[in-house]
């Protein structure tokens, strides 16, 4: 039986299998083939054509360039064995020295091309790589979290970096409203780590990376001293797989994810540290939620100033059109600093942007946080009954919602403009309304006791505008730092 010719792109196929430690019977399970079939290619027995390999390979998060890239290597390869002879018998002196000139030469190129291909295909590379994963996770999101995790650990196609980093995303994405799922999809994307193939010291990056979603994810559901504990695990893996990093992870996101666990630790220095790394870690994807967190941070130091000025940077870089909640978010923000400042002129003007934001959206909360804003530059601006009308709508709202804290806030706000029109009478039973919200919702120990502060002055009708407007700057604050303490202004201030 003659010897079945082996095609160079079956060459292509075993180089780039093996290379990405793939095995025969891992392939054929993730493709759907036979682990046969796949011998049959390699070896020459069935024909392989392009289009059939660019599909094998996409299993193993290779895009088409990487079938041409080698390619051109496996030519070069052929060149430099090529030996030039001036008779059958042996070469020349010359042409020995032309063949070594040309395997010197050879090598250099060789060299560069690599290189070159290299960056050429990389970025090629990982957006296939993202894309298929991106199809990977439609088809996990369809599963309950109980199933995803046997589907991982048996299916070889889901064991990508790619697909750990979509759903790590994933987990971000879910942080805000879903803690409990945003940890199991952290935990998630480390398994798919723990078992990534190839290269060990990219495993312990892709490891280090998913630990510190996992420490998110812990710290959303109020887990501190667990959080702490995988910071510290992401970290030492993240620097021991740093020889192996190919490049492809955006690294801001350590010290981003460590800022946000040191601000809840309230070791605010470290956080702000930690931030002004992930800004010059950033390749750019990241900038503006990185500067919203920095502007967190201010707001709970009690900065609006430092914390406008992120929020300023922030703004041109998330766009509405693809991200409109985040840009209501930074928008909204950032004219609260400015009420904050006094500047109520500059925020004026830029309300019609915000309202066009809220609107789009259709949210009935984000619609009466434009009206709560609304109010506070109309108070500012000496419109008190334009003010006032809107602070009673929205602590409306917010009473329903059962927002027991931002109630708090407006009807503080209220009292201010009451208090300055010497309504006493009006800010008692204001004063009266609010304690007993506050006595049937939990609230954090040091904001209620504030809010009592200011009950009992209202009952003595002894309550000033100085008093709720300080007690307006402290419930800002306290919003984000629950161990804040308010101490009565006749004994000094908080």
């Amino acid at each position: 039986m003659p010897r079945a010719v082996i095609s160079d792109l079956s060459i292509v196929f075993t180089f780039l299998r093996q290379g990405q430690g793939w095995s025969q019977a891992a392939l054929g399970e993730a493709a759907g083939i036979s682990p046969n079939l796949i011998n049959d290619y390699e070896r020459g027995r069935k024909t392989l054509l392009r289009e059939r390999l660019e599909h094998l390979i996409a299993y193993m998060g290779l895009p088409p360039e990487a079938i041409d890239a080698t390619l051109a290597e496996l030519a070069a390869n052929r060149a430099r064995a090529r030996a030039p002879r001036d008779s059958p018998d042996a070469p020349s002196g010359t042409a020995r020295r032309v063949e070594a000139l040309a395997i010197r030469l050879g090598a250099a190129m060789t060299g560069f091309a690599r290189a070159m291909l290299r960056e050429l295909t990389v970025e090629g590379e990982a957006l296939h790589a993202r894309q298929r994963a991106g199809l990977l996770w439609d088809r996990l999101k369809r599963h309950t979290s109980a199933e995803r995790r046997p589907l991982v650990q048996k299916g070889r196609k889901y064991r990508t970096w790619a697909l750990c980093e979509r759903i790590a995303a994933e987990s971000i994405r879910q942080a805000p409203n879903h803690p409990k799922e945003a940890l199991e999809l952290a935990e998630l994307a480390l398994l798919i780590a723990e078992r990534l193939p190839g290269e060990r010291t990219w495993s312990l990056r892709l490891q280090g990376y998913a630990w510190a979603h996992v420490s998110n994810a812990r710290r959303v559901c109020n887990d501190l001293p667990g959080a702490e504990a995988a910071m510290v695990r992401a970290r030492k893996l993240w620097e021991a797989g740093e020889p192996g990093d190919p490049g492809l992870l955006n690294k801001a996101w350590l010290p981003g994810l460590e800022s946000a666990l040191r601000r809840d630790q309230r070791r605010f220095q470290e956080a702000l540290k930690r931030i002004n790394e992930a800004l010059v870690l950033d390749t750019g994807e990241l900038r503006g939620q990185i500067l919203l967190n920095r502007s967190a941070i201010y707001q709970i130091l009690g900065d609006p100033e430092g914390s406008a000025v992120a929020l300023s940077e922030a703004t041109p870089l998330i766009d509405p059109r693809r991200e409109p909640r985040l840009a209501f978010g930074v928008r909204f923000n950032h004219l609260v600093d400015l009420c904050q400042l006094g500047r109520f002129e500059e925020a004026a003007p830029r309300l019609t942007g915000v309202r066009s934001l809220a609107e789009r959206s259709g949210e009935e909360l984000d619609l009466t946080r434009v009206l709560w804003l609304e109010g506070k530059i109309a108070a500012g601006l000496g419109k008190a009954e334009e003010a006032l009308s809107a602070f009673e709508q929205a602590r409306g709202v917010f009473r329903r919602r059962d927002l027991t804290f931002v109630y708090g806030l407006v009807s503080l706000e209220l009292a201010v403009l009451l208090l300055e029109e010497g309504r006493t009478s009006d800010v008692k039973t204001l004063a009266e309304e609010m304690l007993q919200i506050f006595r049937t919702q939990r609230i954090e120990r040091e904001a209620l006791a504030a809010l009592r502060l200011f009950c009992d002055a209202a009952r003595r009708e002894t309550a000033t505008a100085d008093l709720a407007r300080r007690l307006v700057r402290f419930l800002h604050r306290a919003q984000y730092d629950p161990e804040l303490r308010f101490t009565d202004p006749e004994k000094g201030s908080e």
